[in-house]
């Protein structure tokens, strides 16, 4: 990955850039604000409360996940830096990564043989899926827009990364081919212009 831009709220963003039409952004996740989803996904893991999504569409392994709160602001320092889909280039005003919050969190544990069938998220501006583990040769992601696909290879090397992208871009998960566990976190981000 190469450099994408100085980050306006003082770190060098080293590992970013997009892909398809600056529409799906690839990040290094923070060490601090990954160790801390890191932690929350096992812990989730272990809790094994079930996030209760459409059965045509989920994982097999899918559990609610605690928000942790470094990672909500980094990711919603992320996304104010680098999308403007929440900003008045959309006719949105007013909104800063203040008001970028996560609606829904959620822990993805894949084993071979498991896929994640077409779809996108409602009610909300942005999605992610961030690398937790991975294995060598993953399972592809794959974005639709305008009926093409862009593939996204998920390797060893994606572990601490992320995807994030407009909730309504469709995206799947090809089945795992591979032995090993892949531990994912996915979620949505709003916009919250209520003030506290």
């Amino acid at each position: 990955m190469t450099p994408l831009s100085q980050d306006p709220y003082g770190s060098f963003l080293l590992t970013m850039h997009f892909l398809l039409d600056q529409v799906i952004l690839v990040a290094q996740i923070d060490s601090e604000a990954f160790q801390e989803l890191s932690d929350h996904a096992y812990d989730a893991l272990e809790r094994k409360h079930p996030l209760r999504d459409d059965p045509l569409v989920s994982l097999k392994e899918e559990y609610l996940l605690d928000i942790p709160h470094k990672f909500e602001e980094w990711i919603a320092k992320t996304i104010d830096s680098q999308f403007n889909l929440h900003k008045t280039t959309s006719g949105i005003y007013g909104v800063d990564h203040t008001k970028l919050k996560m609606k829904g969190l959620w822990v993805n544990r894949m084993h071979k043989g498991d896929q994640h069938f077409p779809h996108q998220h409602e009610s909300s501006f942005y999605s992610f899926s961030a690398y937790i583990k991975t294995t060598a040769d993953d399972a592809t992601f794959l974005f639709i827009k305008n009926d093409q696909g862009q593939p996204v290879n998920i390797g060893e090397e994606s572990m601490g990364h992320i995807l994030i992208f407009p909730s309504t871009l469709v995206h799947t998960v090809y089945p795992k081919q591979t032995d090993g566990e892949r531990i994912s976190v996915s979620g949505n981000i709003i916009i919250d212009a209520i003030d506290a």
